[in-house]
């Protein structure tokens, strides 16, 4: 199963959501988008611990949705 890491789950009021195939992966593109987005340098390691913990097992969607038939 996917896991799911949210922006919001930084404190940050921003709807990005970071789908991977370990909690590793997510935590990874989620710190990037961060930095580049938000322009976090550090994190304290007790963020961290909590955005570890705020990993979920998710079904992700492909970025773009799902095409449902013929159009």
């Amino acid at each position: 199963m996917e896991k799911l890491l949210r922006c919001s789950d930084l404190g940050t009021d921003c709807n990005f959501e970071a789908c991977g195939d370990t909690p590793e992966e997510v935590l990874e593109i989620l710190l990037d988008h961060a930095r580049a987005i938000h322009g976090l340098k550090d994190i304290p390691e007790k963020k961290l611990l909590h955005l570890r913990e705020s990993v979920q097992d998710a079904f992700c969607v492909p970025k773009g949705g799902y095409t449902l038939g013929p159009n």
